[in-house]
């Protein structure tokens, strides 16, 4: 018999409305149009996070951000809408150590596909799953340090994995969307469905 892939069980948690004045926005650009249940964001040329002395560093993206404490986990869907290389939009967290982000992102080839980038302090650049096109949810948990990152295309399809790293086990941490537009003119993502739960998931892998 063929073993049968485990699945995520990802909580019901409750909504995140981005109405919510625990919201803040930071970086560059302007201000994101916002309702409730959705959120877009806007990015010009050359707003993105990256730190890799010698070849490629900046340090701003536009981000509407919160902060959260104790293990959680985040999940929300981002369709962006870019036509160049770089162009992403998704999630990125703070922390005392430094940063990361997962987002949906245009590859070098054309496609489309869920990079993520840890930096404490320079960039360590990873390609995930590829996607079939500029959409997906991203999910993000944390227990103490231990962080993972999920994705999926379909609203009622399977978490796939992505990566897990380890943070900073005690203290708050920024959670913000973004978008970055490292080499085109502009870059839009609009998020929506954005949910929280206080807890993280009981499998990561």
């Amino acid at each position: 018999m063929t073993p049968t892939a485990p699945v995520t069980a990802v909580p019901q948690g409750h909504a995140l409305p981005f109405d919510d004045p625990r919201w803040s926005f930071s970086g560059p650009g302007t201000l994101p149009v916002r309702d409730a249940s959705t959120l877009e964001v806007r990015a010009d040329r050359g707003a993105d996070l990256f730190a890799m002395p010698g070849f490629h560093e900046a340090s701003a993206v536009p981000t509407l951000g919160r902060t959260l404490t104790g293990d959680h986990t985040v999940w929300t869907r981002v369709a962006v809408t870019g036509g160049a290389f770089g162009d992403a939009g998704g999630i990125v967290v703070h922390d005392a150590d430094g940063w990361f982000k997962v987002c949906v992102e245009r590859t070098r080839a054309g496609g489309w596909a869920v990079v993520t980038v840890v930096s404490r302090p320079a960039s360590d650049e990873a390609v995930g799953p590829a996607l079939a096109g500029p959409a997906a949810e991203l999910l993000v948990t944390r227990e103490g340090g231990r962080h993972a990152v999920f994705c999926r295309e379909e609203p009622d399809g399977p978490w796939r994995f992505v990566r897990t790293f380890l943070g900073p086990a005690r203290g708050g941490v920024r959670l913000g969307l973004f978008v970055q537009a490292p080499f085109s003119d502009a870059c839009t993502a609009v998020f929506s469905g954005a949910r929280r739960a206080a807890v993280a998931l009981a499998d990561r892998r």
